[in-house]
């Protein structure tokens, strides 16, 4: 039966490598073409064209019963709306294939290669297996903090287009043309959807659903508010901005104070591993009890349950939200 397995998870893994290969070409081919696409479908009358570039389609997997899957179970979706914040350009299905080879591949390997037992397995396969979750939710954080510093900046390019006499809109399009991605392109999307008949606070609904920022949350509150009772949309804008600003100076601050604190919990989490590689150096068999032997193994599952615990309730203590 374990060969059966075994011989299973190859194949697998073998097809998830070419179709991921492919996803990876696929990503790092060259824009041009797609952007003489985008521009044909910007400037060309054709009715054809417009009707593509109105009805937007996303693919979640070229294999086509992985997208109708992905499409229609309800199970995706917070899946399906991390990798629409993260912005990734491998497809969904490619994250969804690789979940569980890596986890075959984690429980077969350290059950043949390192021999622990199955409990243990199962966590290494549960911790590997979870792999392309956490680097999407690691794509959509880096992507997050990058348009939150860019959105003061943004907010007072509306302001000053805004005092000058323009329209909400060409504000808007100010941003998607000068400012750089990510921020660049979610304004620009608003500007098309809002160019293509879509109403401006659902267009502003929908970048929100894309971004998982709160501070874009109260820009998109104080517009449809500015929109039903009226008020200087400019001034609310600047003070939007402002507001951002010091609260962004005000989590440097945090930072250089908890620095400290975030410092000795690295040196506890770490410590361990350390001394226990240096003392594997010095007597091999000393430290090979600890995965051979029963006890052992039981006390290593205790030790990383309590190290996790330990590391959760520092991270919590040192973390202070602004």
């Amino acid at each position: 039966m374990l060969n059966v397995l075994i011989a299973l998870g190859i194949f697998a893994t073998i097809l998830v490598f070419l179709h991921g290969c492919a996803a990876l070409h696929r990503a790092m081919t060259p824009k041009g073409k797609d952007r003489a696409i985008e521009r044909l479908q910007k400037w060309s009358t054709t009715g054809y064209v417009a009707q593509l570039e109105i009805v937007r389609r996303e693919s979640f997997s070229d294999i086509p019963w992985l997208h109708e899957l992905l499409a229609t179970m309800r199970r995706f979706q917070p899946l399906r709306v991390l990798h629409r914040q993260a912005d990734c350009r491998i497809p969904l299905g490619s994250f969804v294939l690789a979940t569980p080879v890596l986890g075959m591949a984690g429980l077969i390997g350290s059950m043949r290669l390192l021999h622990v037992p199955f409990v243990l397995a199962l966590l290494f396969a549960a911790l590997l297996g979870a792999v392309p979750s956490g680097y999407l939710y690691w794509l959509k954080i880096q992507r997050m903090k990058q348009f939150e510093q860019q959105l003061p900046e943004a907010l007072e390019l509306i302001s000053r287009a805004l005092k000058a006499g323009h329209a909400f809109s060409v504000g808007l399009k100010l941003v998607g043309d000068e400012a750089a991605d990510p921020i660049g392109i979610e304004f620009r999307r608003v500007f098309d959807e809002v160019s293509m008949g879509v109403a401006l606070p659902q267009a502003l609904q929908n970048m929100t659903d894309r971004l998982d920022c709160v501070d874009l949350r109260f820009f998109v509150t104080s517009v449809l508010v500015q929109r039903e009772t009226g008020g200087n949309l400019a001034e609310i804008i600047d003070s939007l901005a402002s507001l951002i600003r010091k609260r962004f100076e005000l989590q440097l601050k945090v930072r250089a104070l908890s620095a400290e604190g975030r410092f000795s919990g690295a040196i506890l989490f770490l410590l361990p591993f350390v001394v226990g590689f240096m003392l594997y150096q010095l007597n091999a068999e000393y430290m090979g009890a600890l995965f051979t032997d029963p006890i052992g193994q039981n006390l290593l599952m205790v030790g990383s349950f309590l190290m996790v615990t330990g590391a959760v309730i520092m991270k919590r203590m040192i973390i202070i939200k602004v």
